[in-house]
């Protein structure tokens, strides 16, 4: 797929599809007899070990080898009966025009090295997310939460545009929790979804398309003053504890009644007030210490109009 950046640069970005669902379906035909409890060691020697370079950057934590609900999930997986293998054929047929688009919007127009694309089997824990694989930011999509709908499009250009973010600015490098850059980060990725599929609600790009967030929408605007105030506290916060009130679904001894995830609005409305003066590829090649600047200044402004 090419297309051109604003700058009238042809883009062709390269991708490397890695498709799992093959090893996965292995597994799953080896262990349909076996007892459930006999499960997760098959996970592993038959699914887990065939891609240890993959599996090795997510398995950090066990969480894909030994978490506590490991055997349940599994049987989960094993009763769907799902067609994982055309929800594969589908995403993968997604990847050349979602990946280009995302490119286009952001001004790169490519280099010589690959996107990485992953699509895999997960454990109902996350349907799309990038991550470090070969020292560059790849993207995961797991087929299992994915229906096939227009709607797996958002989640799809959201995390390319992490993928196309880390090319630019080396994002895989931030802090792992830093508030200020997942205020870029994320709303970043959020505005790059809304550019390039228009139309649709603010809480379809904040959710990737899940339904019933507007009341969510409507409590974050409610209380707009109130999250702009704690989140203007906790700007240059690189803990867990503090970011997590604002961009993840987990509890948190910070989180008080806060509405989950409120960050990412947060980092929607803090970049559409950058877009206001600059290019999306200008934001996405700025460096750390340019974002912190001007994610503080953006935020002020936003308090400034609350």
């Amino acid at each position: 797929m090419t297309a051109t950046t604003p700058a009238g640069e042809t883009v062709r970005p390269m991708l490397r599809v890695r498709d799992l669902v093959p090893t996965y379906l292995g597994y799953a035909q080896a262990a349909a007899d076996a007892p459930g409890e006999r499960r997760p060691g098959w996970w592993r020697t038959h699914y887990l070990d065939r891609h240890p370079e993959i599996f090795a950057a997510l398995d950090r934590d066990g969480d894909w080898s030994t978490g506590p609900d490991l055997v349940a999930v599994l049987d989960r997986l094993a009763g769907e009966g799902v067609d994982l293998a055309a929800r594969s054929a589908a995403l993968r047929a997604s990847l050349p025009d979602a990946v280009a688009t995302v490119s286009r919007a952001m001004g790169w127009a490519g280099d010589a090295d690959p996107v990485d694309c992953v699509v895999l089997v997960g454990l109902h824990r996350a349907n799309g997310w990038a991550d470090t694989l070969d020292d560059r930011l790849a993207l995961f999509l797991a087929v299992e939460e994915f229906g096939g709908a227009d709607d797996d499009r958002l989640l799809v250009l959201h995390e390319a545009a992490h993928v196309v973010h880390d090319r630019l600015a080396g994002i895989r490098d931030w802090p792992g929790h830093g508030v200020a850059n997942a205020l870029l980060t994320e709303g970043l990725a959020t505005l790059v979804s809304a550019e390039t599929a228009p139309g649709l609600a603010d809480e379809a790009y904040l959710w990737c398309g899940r339904p019933g967030y507007r009341p969510w929408l409507d409590e974050c605007r409610r209380r707009w003053a109130e999250i702009l105030g704690r989140i203007s506290a906790d700007l240059d916060a690189t803990d867990l504890d503090h970011y997590a009130p604002y961009f993840l679904m987990r509890d948190s001894p910070l989180v008080g009644d806060l509405p989950k995830r409120c960050g990412y609005l947060v980092g929607l409305a803090a970049v559409r007030r950058l877009r206001e003066d600059h290019r999306l590829s200008e934001i996405a090649s700025w460096d750390l210490h340019r974002v912190r600047a001007e994610i503080r200044q953006a935020v002020d402004d936003l308090a400034a109009r609350a």
